[in-house]
């Protein structure tokens, strides 16, 4: 099928403010990375000229070929470096996509929300956690990361990183280094578990059901429910269970536990006390949301379910998709651009 553009891609306002879309084709090109031919065109009101790769994905990539690997290893618990020796490439080549994929992943998903029809209604409820890990050190800078998942489709609708207060109590040394990191970043760590927890839930307020209960499952942690009482007010039907439970199958919460086992399971830098832990909590997010991508479009639902993903049961797609389908187009914004 020939390529079509519906918009013009150049960043000025006045261009995309002013209505109607037309373009030129303007020849094409040889790509020397992979060979493609690519379609060149030009728009009629700005002039700005254009192609087919300035919509995909991999636009201005050298090594498109490099992408499947990098991508399957990250979603498999492979380090970087590791990813460098299997497959040839140096460490920024794989810093680069992770970087890309992630913000990809993000915008793919936040279009796919706001694509889902609002007639398609949310059966069932949802499941919210916070998964704790850290950045560079254990005790000094941990980090939390709260999970919002649709329990019938397993689909993870949102989640985030934010950081947490040192533990303590901390050792003469550990409290000599905690000075020295508050110095350099001009006060002391605080916690951003409560805001981020509530982005979580204007997310579901946002995509969930405009009428009628509300159902959420979380534990027993006081904050949960005064958030989810501004939010939902008398909508809200809320389920608390105690942390202490038994994470079985029987436990209410076996969803969201299940969830964050499989992301430790995934994500090499989510392991516990290993080296590959993340330096910085912004590259631990884009991660967290490379393997969302991966979990919700590409991974089937459950092995006895080969033919189905998450994102298929939640309304959020049609069909499952492959990784090369889930990258190859770019998402521009704002979102009346897409």
């Amino acid at each position: 099928m020939e390529f079509e553009p519906r918009f013009c891609p150049c960043k000025s306002p006045e261009c995309r403010a002013a209505p109607g879309f037309q373009y030129q084709h303007r020849g094409s090109f040889r790509r020397k990375c992979d060979g493609r031919t690519v379609q060149r065109f030009q728009c009629m009101r700005c002039r700005h000229t254009f192609s087919t790769q300035t919509f995909r994905g991999d636009f201005r990539v050298h090594k498109p070929a490099l992408d499947r690997k990098i991508f399957l290893a990250l979603v498999s618990k492979v380090s970087q470096r590791q990813i460098t020796r299997d497959i040839g490439c140096d460490r920024g080549s794989v810093a680069r996509r992770l970087e890309r994929f992630g913000k990809h992943c993000h915008d793919f998903h936040q279009l796919a929300l706001r694509q889902r029809s609002h007639s398609l209604a949310w059966e069932g409820g949802f499941q919210l956690d916070e998964l704790e890990t850290y950045e560079t050190d254990r005790r000094l800078k941990p980090v939390t990361v709260p999970v919002l998942v649709h329990r019938p489709s397993r689909c993870v609708l949102h989640a985030t990183v934010g950081t947490l207060p040192p533990r303590k109590p901390l050792s003469p040394a550990k409290q000599k280094q905690l000075a020295q990191i508050e110095a350099a970043e001009n006060g002391p760590r605080r916690s951003e578990s409560r805001e981020k927890v509530a982005e979580c839930f204007e997310v579901l307020k946002r995509i969930g059901p405009k009428s009628g209960p509300v159902h959420v499952g979380t534990d027993e942690k006081h904050t949960y429910r005064a958030l989810l009482k501004k939010a939902f007010g008398s909508r809200l039907v809320h389920q608390r269970t105690n942390s202490k439970e038994p994470r079985t199958f029987k436990n209410p919460l076996f969803l969201v536990n299940h969830t964050f086992a499989m992301l430790r399971d995934g994500l090499g830098r989510l392991v516990r006390r290993n080296w590959g832990a993340s330096k910085e909590r912004e590259k631990l997010e884009w991660h967290l949301w490379l393997y969302i991508g991966w979990r919700n479009y590409v991974r089937p639902i459950t092995n006895k379910r080969p033919q189905e993903t998450a994102a298929m049961v939640a309304g959020l797609a049609v069909h499952m998709l492959e990784p090369c389908e889930l990258l190859q187009w770019r998402i521009f914004h704002p979102p009346g651009a897409q």
